[in-house]
């Protein structure tokens, strides 16, 4: 199915992260509890595995194998006609409203919240970092500043979130042809080259999902939807979105995401962890996307200034490059459907 590239690669970028059209207002900000919802009651739940893979960590979802262990649909399903004809009508207007984007920036807030390696009661870190995106295949996503929980020492102290020496976040940049990683913890930098057909298409299934494009009939043809907007919430619309692939549903469980109704972009998401219960495992990630900005206006050096963003990262002394040959089309399907290859042990 041959889909327009600008529709692929912008439905999604700023499906998820957006809420972009008026760059001049500021969104309330999205502040998870311990329970899933937000303070200011306009943030759904997360999961996560608190790492935001790059695209090349993530396989693509055009690519199907014909034989997969079948995913059972969530109670929802089936939707009644009324129910589905309003999906249908939020994702057509949402694609058209992010198919005209050319350029794309955000600050980001993110929670971790992890029960079985982190606090019960709270998130386990809280990171700020930048998103960028260039039409049609080039991306930055970079934590900027990550501070983690440290228990109270004793019954007079409050649990805090502090920065720790070493302790780094995720930075990756996608130049549509390859995919470039910082591994803090052992000293490299990975390059990972996309295969020539995926070349200008990968980046739509990194840093998050529906982050970074998916037309309305592949998020449909992805995952199982329903809307979910609670009744005293005016401003924006919520949708629930469950994988119907191994694939997707090997990194989480559902996505919540939030569509602001002024500019019908998404002003936030939240992740849940494969393994998350709710009132047993609150494992997840909530994003808040702030300072949203969109086809801004760029003189033409500040123009050139902005695509260094998607440049080949510099190697920092003392560290190892390290690059990866592009996957074979047969080694990313066997990594769908979960069989071992030299690509996923």
């Amino acid at each position: 199915r041959m889909l327009n590239r600008k529709t692929i690669h912008l439905a999604v970028l700023l499906q998820l992260v957006i809420v972009t059209a008026t760059i001049a207002q500021k969104l309330p900000s999205i502040v998870p509890n311990q329970s899933g919802t937000t303070k200011n009651n306009n943030t759904p739940r997360v999961q996560n595995s608190g790492t935001v893979r790059p695209a090349s960590a993530q396989q693509p979802a055009v690519e199907q194998p014909t034989a997969q262990k079948s995913i059972k649909a969530p109670s929802f399903i089936p939707l009644s006609a009324a129910h589905q004809t309003y999906i249908n009508k939020v994702l057509e207007y949402w694609q058209n409203k992010t198919a005209k984007v050319d350029r794309y920036r955000c600050k980001f807030e993110r929670w971790q919240f992890d029960t079985v390696f982190g606090p019960q009661n709270t998130f386990k870190t809280y990171s700020t970092g930048l998103i960028r995106y260039a039409d049609p295949d080039k991306g930055m996503f970079k934590v900027e500043k990550v501070l983690s929980y440290q228990a109270p020492r004793s019954p007079q102290e409050k649990p805090r979130h502090i920065a720790i020496e070493g302790v780094h976040g995720e930075w990756w940049v996608c130049d549509g042809k390859s995919v470039f990683e910082y591994d803090f913890t052992n000293e490299r930098l990975i390059q990972q080259i996309l295969p020539a057909e995926l070349q200008g298409k990968a980046i739509k299934n990194g840093p998050l999902p529906f982050l970074f494009g998916a037309d309305a009939a592949e998020i449909k043809q992805r995952y199982w939807l329903q809307v979910i907007t609670p009744s005293n919430v005016k401003d924006a619309v919520w949708l629930e979105a469950f994988p119907k692939s191994q694939a997707d549903a090997a990194n989480y469980l559902k996505v919540h995401i939030i569509i602001d109704r002024r500019d019908f972009l998404p002003k936030g998401i939240v992740i849940f962890d494969r393994n998350f219960v709710k009132g047993k495992n609150h494992s997840r990630t909530v994003f808040n996307f702030r300072d949203r900005e969109e086809n801004f206006n760029t003189t033409f050096e500040a123009l050139r200034i902005w695509e260094k963003n998607f440049y080949e990262p510099s190697l920092p002394s003392g560290w190892k490059k390290v690059v990866n040959a592009a996957p074979t089309r047969q080694q990313r399907q066997a990594n769908q459907s979960g069989q071992q290859t030299p690509l996923n042990r």
